[in-house]
C-alpha cells in the first residue's frame, strides 16, 4: 500500500498509547487564523514583487528586459501559491460558517483566478472519489513529465486543452454551469482593469510581467506540482490513463521554506489529505506525527516521503 492509505479505516490506526485516530481526529479542528495568516503572506509577497518592479523599473529602466522573466516567474509562483487556497475553501475550512466560507473565498480567491467554488468543489470532490482511474476530473499527471510537455505548459496548450474538457464536463448542473462562467468573466474584468491601470500609469513593464505571470507561469507551477503529487514513476509514457487506470498514487514531500510554498495548504501531505479529505492543512503537521505512531500507516507514511526535486529526476527517467 506504499503512495496510499486509502482503505485503512479510522479506527484501525491506532497510536502507541491506545488512542484511535477517529478520537484523535474528534479534538482538531481547523486553525482559521493561520490559514488567513497564510493567504495575507501571499498578498504581502504580491505586493512586495510588484512594488519592488515599479522601483527597479524606476531607476534602471534601459535594464527592463532582465527583470521581466525572474518577476513573471516570482509572480506566477506566488499565484500559484495563492490558488493553492481555494482548495482549502472548497473543503469549507476557512470559516466556521459554510456561506460566509464561499463568500470570502469568491472574493479573495477565486476571483483573481475566475473560478466558482461551488463549480470547483464538485469538481474537485469527483477527484477525491476517482483519484487514478479514467473518470478522475483533475488529470494533469495522466501527462508524463516530458520536455514536450512542458513546452505545452509554458505555451498555454495544456491550459486551453484543459479547459475544453472541463466545459464538456457534465457533472456541473445548469446553474453552476452559469455560475462558473459568470465568474470567469469577473476575473478576466478585474485583470483588464488591472492591466489598465499599469499601462495607463506608465508601468508597462509591470503589464508584461503580470500577464506571464498569470497567463504562463501560474498554469505551469500548477499543472507540475499536480504531476508530482499523483504521477506513478513506472507509469509508461505512451500509456494512455484517459482509457486504462492509472492507479492511486499520493506522497509526501519533505516539508521546507520552498517546498511549503510550492505546496502550500497542506499539498505537500497531500497523501493525508486524500486519506482525511475534511481535515484541515493547518492540522496535518499533528495528523502526520500521529501517524507515525501507528503500526499500520508509519511505513506507508515513511515510505511515500520524498521531495519535489526527487520526484521529478524519477519521473524525467520514467520508462
Amino acid at each position: 500500500m506504499q503512495h496510499n492509505l486509502e482503505g485503512i479505516t479510522y479506527q484501525e490506526v491506532v497510536n502507541d498509547k491506545g488512542v484511535t485516530y477517529a478520537e484523535f481526529r474528534a479534538r482538531l479542528a481547523p486553525a482559521f487564523g493561520k490559514a488567513w495568516f497564510d493567504i495575507a503572506k501571499g498578498y504581502f509577497f504580491l505586493l512586495l514583487t510588484c512594488t519592488s518592479l515599479i522601483l527597479l523599473d524606476h531607476y534602471y529602466h534601459s535594464l527592463w528586459w532582465i527583470w521581466v522573466i525572474p518577476f513573471a516567474l516570482l509572480t506566477g509562483y506566488i499565484a500559484a501559491y495563492l490558488a493553492l487556497f481555494i482548495h482549502e475553501a472548497s473543503h469549507f475550512n476557512l470559516h466556521p460558517d459554510k456561506k460566509t466560507n464561499d463568500k470570502l473565498a469568491t472574493v479573495f480567491l477565486c476571483l483573481p483566478f475566475g473560478l466558482s467554488i461551488k463549480s470547483y468543489r464538485k469538481i474537485h470532490w469527483q477527484h477525491h472519489l476517482h483519484l487514478g482511474t479514467p473518470q478522475d476530473t483533475e488529470i494533469s499527471y495522466f501527462n508524463p513529465l516530458t520536455k514536450l510537455f512542458v513546452l505545452e505548459t509554458l505555451t498555454g496548450i495544456h491550459l486551453l486543452r484543459t479547459f475544453f474538457q472541463k466545459e464538456k464536463n457534465t457533472l456541473l448542473s445548469a446553474e453552476q454551469v452559469r455560475q462558473g462562467r459568470l465568474m470567469l468573466v469577473a476575473g478576466v474584468l478585474l485583470h483588464i482593469a488591472l492591466l489598465t491601470g499599469m499601462l495607463l500609469s506608465g508601468q508597462w513593464v509591470l503589464a508584461i510581467v503580470w500577464v506571464a505571470g498569470f497567463g504562463i507561469f501560474f498554469p505551469f507551477f500548477a499543472t507540475i506540482r499536480q504531476l508530482l503529487e499523483h504521477r506513478d514513476e513506472l507509469a509508461h509514457h505512451l500509456t494512455d490513463f484517459r482509457r486504462q487506470p492509472h492507479g492511486k498514487v499520493t506522497r509526501l514531500f519533505v516539508h521546507t521554506i520552498l517546498s511549503s510554498s510550492f505546496g502550500a495548504a497542506g499539498f505537500t501531505r497531500h497523501l493525508i489529505h486524500h486519506w482525511d479529505p475534511q481535515a484541515s492543512y493547518t492540522r496535518l503537521g499533528e495528523i502526520e506525527q500521529f501517524l507515525l505512531h501507528c503500526d499500520k500507516t508509519a511505513v506507508v507514511v515513511q515510505n511515500s516521503t520524498t521531495t519535489y526535486f526527487a520526484t521529478i529526476k524519477k519521473l524525467l527517467s520514467a520508462p
